[in-house]
């Protein structure tokens, strides 16, 4: 039997006006374990003398190791990627509200990550997160995951929801450095390090793809 843990990570803001981010975006790194991901993490950490990795706010060369770390173990499949990407001018403004926006995006995140997943063999189920911001927020996030393992998976599994410092664990700063990746492609077409972690990548769903209507 076996734990399936699910690191998510967000990239831009609630500013729904042109000062704002133009995408928000979430990304879920799945694993079921890797034997070598943990001490190659650290041992490149030590080797960079960091306590904790952070895509945006790294050095070029630090940025240029972790994704060549991360080239090799989405190519040999430790884990998967599942992105989705909100162009936040084409929200309606009826959907703007922080606990209606977030859980929306969510959910769909949720319907990626669990879509392919064979199930069998799985005894429990952890979704990570980084420390969330407000009070508000960390209970929308509870409240979504919570609904969507217990309504929709509907398999009985036990799962815990895990919202720590990304210091305190390596995939949850992998998950940050995948959640960049994809932001940087969509924000600034910028191609080299989505290209380090895209034979990983599942599902990369830009939920307005289809809407025409932009309210600013």
């Amino acid at each position: 039997m076996a734990t399936l843990d699910v690191f998510i990570d967000e990239s831009g803001t609630f500013d729904f006006t042109p000062n704002g981010s133009r995408y928000f975006i979430l990304t879920a790194v799945t694993t079921i374990g890797c034997e070598t991901v943990f001490s190659e993490f650290f041992e490149l950490k030590h080797a960079i003398g960091c306590e904790e990795l952070h895509a945006t706010e790294d050095e070029q060369s630090t940025r240029n190791q972790m994704y060549d770390f991360l080239e090799r173990h989405c190519n040999h499949g430790c884990f998967r990627i599942d992105s989705v990407i909100a162009q936040k001018n084409k929200v309606h403004p009826r959907l703007r509200e922080d606990a209606v926006f977030y859980a929306k995006l969510l959910r769909v995140l949720l319907r990626l990550v669990f879509r392919h997943r064979a199930m069998d063999g799985i005894d429990r189920i952890n979704v990570w997160a980084a420390r969330i911001g407000t009070k508000r927020k960390k209970a929308v996030f509870e409240k979504a995951i919570k609904m969507y393992l217990v309504n929709t998976l509907d398999r009985g599994i036990p799962y815990r929801l895990l919202i720590h410092s990304a210091a305190s664990h390596p995939l949850l700063q992998v998950a940050d450095y995948c959640c960049w990746a994809v932001a940087k492609k969509w924000k600034d077409r910028e191609l080299r390090p989505y290209q380090k972690i895209r034979s990983a990548l599942r599902a990369e769903l830009d939920v307005f793809r289809r809407g025409k209507a932009e309210y600013y």
